[in-house]
């Protein structure tokens, strides 16, 4: 088993250059590649043989989980993701109803300083399909967290009506002992296609909130994914809103809007417009700063919160910068794409 996992990371740096460059155009293929053979190792039944591996044994003063995004229709199955390393699993962003997102190509990759750029628009397919896929897996007993937000352009009473749909066709799952309400996608927007829903998202947290409170089973914990973009009143807003609600921690945090010219040298543009969250190196530093923030605001209140830490987690380095600054769990996605899953490997030794 070790041998095969071996040969399989070597062989992923190998044929990388060939995949960016065969992909350049829509880098979205390349992930979809990973997932036709995540789906055929599964088939076979080959996950432990292939992908299991001494350091799978270890366990990590954290627990490791993708980032939303990267299984977001859950078509790669919780064994597989479990042997390449990771303590739980992430399905989502999930919407109630089917959704295309953005017409393609929504992807821009910038592989000189491990970057990405996507603007998709929450394309999935739909809470319903999402569970049924999910509950045909079989006995896996990997924890799983629901990444969930309302179908775009809903609001209001609609929006609400949404999000209560997706819990309702999920909270019964087996494993699923965690909701991740995401408010911090930047690449959906209002009904007029000009406001950044999250703002709105942050006006209406405390009835989000409210409503996942008592759909959720009282043992599946809430997380709040937030921005990097985040100001301290946004911080302070978001925990004032937290702490009165079933709120057990957040998630720090999502893509950010600010492309900074080290790592995106040009931002990609749609009809004349800047557009899409930058991941990977491109959203460390505002990441970690924003995860500070909640720190020190969550140590001052003395709450019972616990800080998840996702955006360019690419390094041990950044891993043990993160725990100290209170984290108790590392979300990765980005940097797997330009390191490879030996990625996992080396931070489950730390």
């Amino acid at each position: 088993m070790q041998v095969f996992r071996d040969n399989l990371d070597f062989f992923y740096d190998v044929i990388k250059p060939l995949i960016f460059k065969a992909t350049e155009k829509d880098p979205q293929v390349a992930h979809e590649l990973f997932t036709y053979f995540c789906k055929g190792v599964k088939v076979f039944h080959l996950e432990k043989i292939i992908l299991d591996n001494i350091d799978n044994l270890a366990k990590p003063p954290f627990e490791l989980s993708n980032a939303a995004g990267f299984n977001k229709n859950a078509d790669i199955p919780p064994t597989v993701l479990k042997y390449l390393g990771f303590d739980r699993v992430v399905f989502g962003t999930i919407t109630y109803d089917q959704w295309k997102g953005n017409s393609r190509p929504t992807i821009k990759r910038y592989a000189e300083t491990e970057s990405m750029v996507n603007w998709m628009g929450l394309p999935g397919d739909g809470a319903e399909v999402v569970a049924e896929r999910i509950e045909k897996y079989d006995n896996h007993k990997v924890p799983i967290t629901i990444n969930f937000m309302s179908t775009p352009q809903k609001q209001g009473d609609e929006l609400l009506k949404d999000l209560e749909g997706t819990i309702l066709a999920t909270r019964k799952l087996p494993h699923v002992d965690r909701y991740e309400l995401n408010i911090s996608c930047p690449n959906t927007h209002g009904k007029d296609g000009k406001a950044d829903v999250r703002r709105e998202n942050l006006r209406m947290l405390n009835t989000m909130l409210e409503l996942v409170d008592i759909k959720a089973h009282n043992n599946q914990d809430i997380y709040v994914k937030v921005s990097p973009d985040s100001s301290v009143a946004d911080v302070e807003d978001t925990i004032n809103i937290g702490k009165d609600r079933r709120v057990n921690g957040v998630v720090t945090c999502n893509t950010t809007t600010i492309h900074d010219r080290r790592y995106v040298p040009i931002s990609p543009q749609v009809d004349g417009k800047q557009v899409g969250g930058a991941s990977g190196d491109a959203v460390y530093e505002q990441s970690i700063a924003v995860q500070k923030m909640y720190e020190n605001k969550i140590k001052e209140l003395k709450l019972n919160w616990k800080i998840i830490a996702c955006g360019g987690n690419k390094s041990t380095q950044r891993v043990n910068e993160r725990l100290e600054h209170s984290a108790v769990g590392i979300q990765i996605y980005t940097p797997l794409i330009f390191s490879g899953t030996k990625l996992l490997r080396e931070l489950r030794r730390l």
